[in-house]
């Protein structure tokens, strides 16, 4: 308890001191090597832009390090025994990206030090990604939808030219078509005009260019039917 009241006020101390930080940027690729001046007296700050540290390795007793975890970056203060020296540190990143650094000790007011690598992913290209690869699902579910309920969709143009597939024992109809600027979505209407049970898997509709395929009912008796909805 003693422990955690220390860093919690350490952390508050940071906090409060911050804004007199002077800033270091170094440009650095993984495996990189550079040199930094920080405070022998005070607390110094360490951050990745775009990125977060996950570890880092040091002389023991060299200096005093605080992680906060939840903007991913570190504290650090030079101990007595260490002020007057070059410290070294290596720092871990959460995109596995490592950097050295060779910190010298002088008597000035509290440092930060950032780190930018042109290499790592921001956190708003992520987030970019997870928005586009959301938006992708979305349209498919939204053109399923309004093919199962035979509904209008905006930007999507609705036709009904049928198309008869022969395949047998089975017929095939199309019978509308979603064409819309990213998908096509395409309605089937499957009968089973044979005299046994059919079992029916998305992979038998597959092509290359499919993007999702809907079965309404899988298993089919003699003369019975079901529709298939195949997005491309």
């Amino acid at each position: 308890m003693k422990h955690k009241l220390y860093l919690l006020t350490f952390l508050a101390s940071l906090t409060i001191s911050s804004s007199s930080f002077a800033a270091q940027m170094k440009d650095m690729e993984d495996g990189d090597e550079a040199v930094a001046e920080i405070s022998k007296s005070d607390i110094n700050r360490i951050k990745l832009s775009g990125d977060r540290i996950r570890a880092t390795n040091a002389n023991a007793g060299e200096m005093e390090i605080s992680k906060d975890n939840i903007t991913g970056e570190i504290f650090i203060r030079a101990t007595k025994y260490s002020e007057n020296k070059p410290l070294n540190i290596f720092i871990t990143s959460e995109q596995n990206f490592t950097y050295k650094l060779l910190l010298y000790p002088k008597a000035i007011p509290a440092e930060q030090i950032i780190i930018k690598n042109d290499a790592v992913v921001s956190h708003a290209d992520e987030d970019v990604a997870k928005i586009s690869k959301n938006s992708y699902q979305q349209q498919i579910i939204a053109l399923l939808k309004a093919m199962r309920t035979k509904s209008k969709l905006e930007q999507y143009q609705i036709s009904n030219l049928r198309k008869n597939i022969d395949l047998g024992d089975l017929t095939l109809k199309r019978t509308s078509t979603y064409k819309g600027q990213n998908f096509i979505g395409e309605t089937f209407l499957l009968i089973n005009d044979s005299n046994k049970v059919l079992e029916l898997e998305e992979k038998m509709f597959f092509k290359n260019g499919v993007r999702a395929i809907k079965i309404e009912n899988p298993m089919l008796l003699p003369d019975e039917a079901t529709e298939i909805f195949i997005v491309s």
